[in-house]
């Protein structure tokens, strides 16, 4: 297809273009003989295992009713193992069969992303990967001041890349807290679903200033900070309104926080509608805000001729998002914000 197509920002459509031809286009014409028996065998092996996963549901769904028929009825632990036993064989054989249908397609398509994608990333500069290795460990933004208290975390996808000179990192996170027992078995509840973004900033600042929203919540969380962090009363009566800043350092919050400033993290604020927080520490800004948004999740249908347009579209409007960050809060500049 062509690639002036593409829903991309207007000023990236002719490199872009010229990009996509030289690079991404022969890629993918080098993948097309092995896509078309890649599909046509799956094709093939669906008029099989469509109807013996049907068949083979209903046999599992027997089973579970015969399970209960025989626990709840016959009182009979023996027939009830049987028709658990049943049930478990059942569900594996399906899981075999749809491997066997889908399997060499899905690993095709995970190869052709694994080979096209850091091209489609190769547009935007050498500094820009998706998963980078050796990003630091969620205990390291404890300092930020803007986590709530979790027992549990985990990361899921990464990229980082650098933009008009300011390198930044968005991280996918997950955060859980305990939520008592169930069976014997510990559980969790999500307390945060959203992303991290880090950004390296030329600013010289030594202290710690932190944006939040919820002054409730947020002083909750300030059991190991308040030592060091005082609240900041700004003149912004609609910034006020919304966030409330604790700092290290009056003078520099104030410096950190000019008219211009509170204008863009509110006109952020209101953007997103997501709950976004901010800390200024150690030289770099944190970003958090709530999302329930897959980044960087493979769009690539290999049952369609390839032209990554899934991909290329998503890629360029969440770098968009970060870009927009930078631009609209100057992080860019060497003085001020």
């Amino acid at each position: 297809m062509n690639p002036m197509e593409f829903t991309i920002p207007e000023e990236d459509k002719l490199p872009f273009t010229d990009y996509y031809k030289k690079y991404i286009a022969p890629k993918c014409q080098s993948y097309e003989l092995e896509r078309l028996s890649a599909v046509a065998k799956q094709t093939k092996r669906r008029k099989v295992s469509q109807p013996l996963t049907y068949l083979g549901m209903a046999i599992f769904f027997a089973s579970f009713a015969f399970c209960f028929y025989a626990l709840a009825i016959l009182d009979d632990g023996g027939l009830f193992f049987t028709g658990l036993v049943a049930a478990i064989f059942v569900m594996v054989c399906v899981a075999i069969i749809n491997i066997w249908a889908n399997g060499e397609a899905s690993k095709l398509r995970d190869n052709i992303f694994r080979d096209i994608y850091p091209i489609v990333i190769g547009y935007f500069g050498k500094s820009f990967e998706l998963n980078p290795s050796q990003l630091p460990e969620l205990d390291t933004y404890k300092s930020y001041g803007i986590l709530p208290d979790y027992d549990r975390s985990h990361f899921d996808d990464s990229f980082k890349g650098t933009y008009k000179d300011v390198p930044f990192v968005l991280r996918e996170v997950v955060l859980e807290e305990s939520d008592g027992y169930k069976d014997n078995k510990k559980q969790y509840k999500t307390i945060f679903d959203g992303i991290l973004v880090e950004f390296s900033i030329p600013k010289r600042f030594s202290g710690t200033t932190v944006i939040s929203q919820d002054k409730g919540f947020f002083a909750n969380r300030l059991t190991d900070f308040m030592s060091k962090l005082s609240r900041v009363k700004l003149e912004d009566v609609a910034f006020e309104q919304h966030f409330e800043v604790y700092s290290s350092d009056q003078v520099e919050a104030r410096y950190l926080l000019n008219t211009a400033a509170m204008e863009r993290f509110l006109s952020l604020a209101q953007f997103y509608r997501a709950g976004l927080e901010a800390s200024f520490n150690d030289q770099k800004l944190l970003i958090k805000l709530s999302s329930k948004h897959n980044y960087f999740e493979p769009q690539l249908d290999i049952s369609k001729p390839l032209s990554f347009r899934g991909d290329i579209e998503q890629l360029f409007k969440e770098l968009t998002e970060i870009f927009s960050f930078i631009d609209a809060l100057n992080l860019d500049a060497k003085t001020g914000l």
